[in-house]
């Protein structure tokens, strides 16, 4: 039999904080995670490109089938709430190789997000302070986004606690500074009048989707702290339905509010940047233009950490289920976070990071589209699991466990097949490596058990 030392073992005994984080903690969490004001600088310029002026009302369609998957999250969490979500219940559900997979794509789109943040924060550090030789210069902007990924690895190791007080603050800024852009956009545009399909951008409206599944995502995260929570199978689901419920209503008026001021075609030009960097200093002055600086600065760094929690919790169950290394089950005693898996993927993250920014011209965009992609993949499969998850057990529940998962599934499958034609090559690509990497990492480790005879 295989001999595990004391050290390891006390290690994987351990277990993370609980009764740490009520339901506006957690809320919160699921809400900073989906990086509101980041998100909605990178995305909005792609959505107005690809469907033109029906761009909030592709917001509010999109919202469906994420609302469809927050319920399967919370009916598979009711039954086992663990901080590894997706890998687990698609693991029992379809089989260890099936859960190995899945959990690569949580965690490789996890990685790819945190090249995006990185670039975002550090480019909005060197514009808030006027050092803007500084913000276009590649090697500039890969130092200071490493420090950033860094930093924010230390508060998430330092405690769950700490890093949800950190994400209440953070939201709070960058929620003020999108509410202003939104009033002063409107006050300018002078209408409010509802959107239109009359400028219909390119017409990829299956790539729209996908953009708008980026703006969205981030609320899981609720979940991956259930283990921290308190009541870990009920406050997970309430505070990521509120999160979304949030997250539509911001999401409408920001959207609704930049297409009425700037028009789809000015947004489209500058799809490749971001709206808020160009259009605040003209639209809120000098002042008011640092003030959303400021709020994508914080919310690209509230969304880093908060990518950080889920994807270490994600690799910490892998590894307790034998699908990941035996040391990435390690948690700190001092602190009861994941301490190698938090680091493991802080490292990645700077080394993907350092990658795209110093080889890339279109960071912002290909890895919009690329994560896009492997969150609707794993999305996907989550829906799926849960009529296998609860064989033989839907009778009583068979809205919750047939009718919304099937309804989930299928939106994702419709538009993983129309938007193959849309997105492009490039991040298609990105998508297809990552999943054979995830392969033959994932196959080339032996499966539990195997050499313990």
């Amino acid at each position: 039999m295989a001999m595990t030392t004391t050290a390891d073992s006390r290690s994987r005994g351990r277990s993370l904080r609980r009764d740490a984080l009520g339901v506006g903690a957690s809320t919160a969490i699921g809400i900073a995670s989906t990086a509101p004001a980041y998100s909605l600088a990178v995305s909005v310029g792609l959505l107005a490109g690809y469907v033109g002026a029906a761009a909030p009302l592709v917001l509010a369609a999109s919202a469906i089938p994420v609302v469809l998957v927050a319920l399967c999250f919370r009916e598979l969490n009711r039954a086992e709430p663990d901080c590894g979500t997706t890998f687990p219940w698609t693991e029992k559900a379809f089989g260890l190789s099936v859960g190995r997979m899945v959990g690569w794509t949580t965690v490789m789109a996890c990685v790819l997000v945190m090249s995006n943040l990185a670039q975002v924060a550090a480019i909005y550090t060197y514009t808030l302070f006027d050092l803007d030789s500084a913000a276009e210069s590649k090697l500039a902007q890969a130092g200071l986004g490493t420090v950033f990924i860094l930093g924010m690895a230390v508060l998430a190791y330092r405690g769950i606690r700490i890093a949800a007080w950190t994400q209440v603050l953070l939201l709070t800024v960058e929620v003020i500074g999108l509410l202003w852009f939104a009033l002063r956009a409107f006050q300018e545009a002078g209408t409010v009048s509802i959107p239109a399909f009359s400028a219909t951008g390119e017409g990829a409206w299956a790539a729209g989707v996908l953009v708008a599944v980026f703006l969205y995502w981030g609320w899981d995260s609720s979940f991956s702290v259930n283990e921290e929570s308190r009541n870990p199978r009920r406050t997970p689901a309430i505070a990521a339905l509120i999160a979304n419920a949030f997250l539509i209503v911001l999401y409408l008026v920001v959207a609704w509010a930049a297409v009425a001021y700037a028009g789809t075609d000015v947004l489209d030009d500058i799809a490749d940047d971001d709206f808020f960097a160009i259009l605040s200093a003209e639209l809120l002055g000098t002042a008011g233009g640092k003030v959303l600086v400021g709020a994508v600065l914080v919310s690209a760094l509230a969304s880093t950490q908060t990518t950080i929690l889920p994807t270490a919790r994600t690799m910490l169950s892998m590894a307790r289920r034998d699908a990941f290394p035996g040391q990435f089950a390690r948690i700190s005693a001092r602190f009861q976070t994941p301490s190698v898996s938090t680091w493991a993927f802080a490292g990645a993250s700077v080394l993907v990071y350092l990658a795209l920014v110093l080889t890339s011209e279109a960071v912002l965009a290909d890895s919009v589209a690329a994560v896009s992609v492997l969150v609707s993949l794993y999305y996907l499969a989550t829906a799926l699991a849960v009529p296998v998850y609860f064989s033989g057990e839907i009778r009583g529940r068979v809205l919750q466990r047939a009718v919304v998962p099937l309804l989930a599934a299928g939106s994702f499958v419709v538009v993983l097949v129309l938007a193959v034609s849309d997105v492009g090559t490039g991040p298609l690509v990105v998508v297809g490596v990552t999943m054979v990497v995830g392969a033959v990492i994932m196959f080339s480790m032996k499966p539990p058990g195997e050499g313990e005879r």
